[in-house]
């Protein structure tokens, strides 16, 4: 296989949101407890936080966490969760089932963030929650005035406020999972009032609404009533659903349309955003604060083998398209990094970094603030399925619910490419599709002449080849440098980071 990728680095398409590259933290499955919170563990610090899981989420840039859920923030009181921890309440999780200590709680998310470096994003309880209770620890956070909740805060011995600048209003309170789930219109109402009652602790603050990627209507009747609140609205994403699904390597055609199906979800919610404004355009953008190939729950989550090379491969190209429409997704959490579907396996014995875990440090590392335009010609296509395993379309509140088993195929290159610039290099993500072709890759990037250029491959002879706790560097990243003016090799099914210096 042959391709061309030609930059234009005077064609800025777009400022990069170093925000693309978060991730989301929930009361779940060893995420946050015994993961990468475990008082007492032999690697763990003061805080109790593990040092080993907070220097992996620093290598990966971490930007910004989301937190406390997920489907767990609807049946959470945040007051449970602050002041000495002898004296937290263990409650019920109506999310889970089981039982919550509250010993990790907001305090302890805003020291998490501030030891790796991430802004905190803050998630209220619209589900048994109050317009009130938000208020309230906003001004727990942010509050600088002589009031309860501002005087609380510094009676646990934080004076300054945390200056929690993100707040989400509710997770998929569309859904019948969570506690006192809602109609669009009830929804929109009620997060009028606590949109209000927060702005009114501190008006600086950004608010995500609830969307709901695959339901226009939901998010034309959010984004009428709230648009003179909201700065984003919520879309979610996990490409395999929550079922047993077998070998997913045996649908390795079915899984590369993954990047194509979240651009149709996306361009519905652009829609949605559009129409609930009757045409007026503004600075409603896209989060997409819940992302992953897989869904939490399918018999073989907790395997290690199940996040191979092919899991690293879905995983960049997922990143690829939030880069390339960086002028309308300004925010992007992967669900989730530690533990369950994550790029990190944590136990008392350690840390097992799996294959997505080094796509997020190559592509954290090597991304500039600004998409460039990047033309790419490749003479071998893909055919890649549809089998719409989560129905494009579904309308959650089951009006006009069509489920359907129509395979779609459509023809993609081979090879994959988004082009950034910045601190003086241009870089380019490339991934090849391919499962039986290499590629001699031609870069015609403007100054290249004569430079030698960076390359960082991440790839193994199968895709299903994986980390695992007997070969926990079977899969791992590997640098060289090559001539940029000869053609670069791209082998089979790899993921590729190029930097080239300007």
């Amino acid at each position: 296989m042959k391709a061309k990728i030609t930059v234009n680095r005077e064609k800025v398409q777009g400022e990069v949101s170093p925000l693309l590259f978060g991730h989301f933290m929930e009361h779940a499955f060893g995420n946050i407890y015994g993961g990468v919170y475990d008082p007492g563990h032999p690697l763990s610090d003061e805080d109790g936080f593990r040092t080993d899981v907070l220097e992996l989420l620093k290598e990966v840039k971490v930007p910004i966490l989301r937190y406390p859920g997920g489907n767990f923030v609807s049946n959470y009181h945040w007051e449970d969760g602050v002041g000495p921890k002898d004296d937290r309440p263990k409650r019920f999780d109506f999310a889970w089932g089981v039982s919550e200590s509250n010993q990790f709680g907001t305090v302890d998310f805003i020291k998490l963030c501030r030891k790796v470096g991430a802004e905190p994003l803050i998630c209220v309880n619209m589900g048994s929650g109050t317009a009130e209770e938000a208020m309230h620890w906003v001004e727990y956070c942010n509050g600088t005035l002589d009031t309860y909740y501002a005087n609380l805060r510094r009676s646990h011995g934080y004076e300054e406020p945390f200056g929690v600048k993100f707040w989400g209003l509710g997770n998929e309170m569309y859904g019948p999972w969570q506690m006192e789930n809602q109609t669009a219109a009830e929804y929109a109402d009620s997060a009028v009032q606590f949109a209000k009652a927060m702005k009114a602790v501190d008006k600086s603050i950004r608010l995500v609404a609830c969307g709901m990627e695959q339901d226009a209507e939901w998010n034309h009747t959010v984004v009428k009533r709230l648009a003179p609140y909201i700065d984003l609205i919520s879309a979610h994403y996990y490409g395999l659903g929550w079922e047993d699904f077998g070998d997913v390597s045996e649908k390795y055609e079915e899984s590369l349309y993954i990047p194509y199906q979240i651009d149709e979800r996306h361009k519905l919610t652009l829609a949605s955003i559009i129409t609930g404004q009757n045409g007026v355009k503004n600075e409603i953008k896209v989060a997409w604060d819940e992302w992953n190939m897989f869904g939490w729950n399918f018999s073989t989550v907790n395997q290690d083998e199940t996040y191979n090379l092919h899991d690293a491969i879905i995983t960049a190209l997922i990143l690829n398209w939030l880069v390339r429409n960086c002028d309308t997704v300004k925010m992007a959490m992967y669900s989730t990094f530690v533990n369950i579907t994550g790029a990190l396996h944590v136990t008392k014995e350690g840390c097992l970094k799996r294959t997505p875990y080094y796509v997020f440090q190559m592509l954290a590392n090597h991304t500039g603030s600004q998409l460039v335009r990047a033309d790419v010609d490749c003479d071998s296509r893909i055919t890649v399925h549809d089998v719409r395993r989560l129905p494009f379309g579904i309308n959650i509140d089951k009006k006009n619910h069509v489920v359907t088993d129509k395979v779609i195929d459509q023809d993609i290159p081979a090879i994959d490419a988004v082009a950034t610039a910045g601190d003086g290099a241009v870089y380019l993500s490339v991934v090849n599709q391919s499962l039986t072709e290499d590629c001699l890759l031609t870069l015609d990037v403007p100054g290249l002449s004569g430079k030698a250029v960076e390359k960082l491959e991440l790839y193994s002879d199968s895709i299903r080849n994986a980390n695992t706790a007997d070969q926990p560097e079977r899969v791992t990243p590997a640098s060289s440098i090559l001539d940029g003016g000869q053609p670069v090799p791209i082998r089979k099914h790899s993921v590729n980071v190029i930097v080239i210096p300007q």
